[in-house]
């Protein structure tokens, strides 16, 4: 299994990966103008988090929203990388009511696979100005905290996940088994 991780400058991007090798993982960071036909090679992608606003800065972002709409692989979007999936398939994104830095509670309520043996709250790390607003189309609402109505999405095929918070920061309790459960998609 080949994962493609698409870096967007984030300060905790290289912890991605880290997590990923840690899982044996074959990762390969992509960069964001790479074209379409090269990351058809990837079993699946993680779209990372990152200081762009998602709706004022698309541009800026490269081929992803391509990446989004024309790859059939399992995707899981991580802070700006769950925005991107939001908006591009159809959900909104706009600046948060209350951003987040720092230690957040997340209520699970649904433990849908990315999930899965999670408890049903946990203490994770966020880092965020903007937020999904409405998930896209065929999407639900698996995870939030108090300040964010959507921590954490699905689609109905349960192939394609968004965390607005970050698993790949210590910090995160059990952060790990969610990258676990997001490869056991991948690995389908």
């Amino acid at each position: 299994m080949k994962v493609g991780l698409v870096y967007y400058g984030g300060q905790y991007n290289h912890l991605i990966l880290k997590n990923l090798k840690y899982l044996g993982v074959d990762v390969e960071v992509v960069n964001i103008n790479a074209d379409l036909e090269y990351v058809k090679k990837f079993d699946c992608m993680v779209f990372s988090g990152g200081p762009y606003s998602v709706e004022e800065e698309i541009k800026k972002m490269g081929n992803s929203p391509l990446f989004v709409k024309d790859l059939s692989v399992p995707k899981l979007g991580i802070c700006l990388g769950h925005q991107l999936l939001a908006y591009v398939l159809g959900g909104k994104v706009g600046k948060a009511n209350m951003p987040e830095f720092g230690l957040a509670r997340i209520s699970v309520e649904d433990h849908d696979t990315i999930l899965q043996g999670l408890k049903n709250e946990f203490n994770a790390w966020e880092s965020h100005n903007d937020e999904v607003k409405e998930v896209p189309p065929g999407f639900s609402i698996i995870a939030h905290s108090e300040s964010a109505k959507i921590e954490a999405m699905v689609n109905k095929d349960s192939s394609i996940f968004g965390v607005q918070f970050h698993p790949e920061v210590k910090h995160t309790e059990n952060g790990i088994e969610i990258f676990k459960n997001y490869l056991a998609v991948c690995k389908k």
